[in-house]
């Protein structure tokens, strides 16, 4: 039987793209709710979750960057940090 194992780049790489990938749909479902939001109570703790999401977007893109210039340009390193930053545009609207 032959099983995939796969290295620990690939595991972290693959950690860090879903957790990327759950701050911009959440980031979007944020947003999309404080379009509609008319309790302030609600708005505030919607605000407050997102910039709880942006510190983390932050720091996955730090360590992507990282990663990437540790790691002689790899192109999943590559892949992974254009993914993070792509995710930019989904969690700054604080509105």
């Amino acid at each position: 039987m032959n099983k995939f194992i796969p290295t620990y780049s690939e595991s972290l790489l693959l950690s860090l793209t879903k957790e990327i990938e759950f701050i911009k749909n959440r980031s979007k479902n944020i947003n999309n709710s404080l379009k509609n939001c008319q309790n302030k109570i609600l708005s505030t703790r919607l605000k407050s979750e997102l910039n709880i999401l942006n510190c983390s977007k932050k720091k996955i893109i730090n360590i992507s960057e990282t990663l990437f210039k540790h790691k002689n340009n790899n192109l999943s390193f590559e892949f992974m940090l254009e993914i993070t930053k792509r995710s930019n545009s989904f969690s700054t609207n604080l509105n």
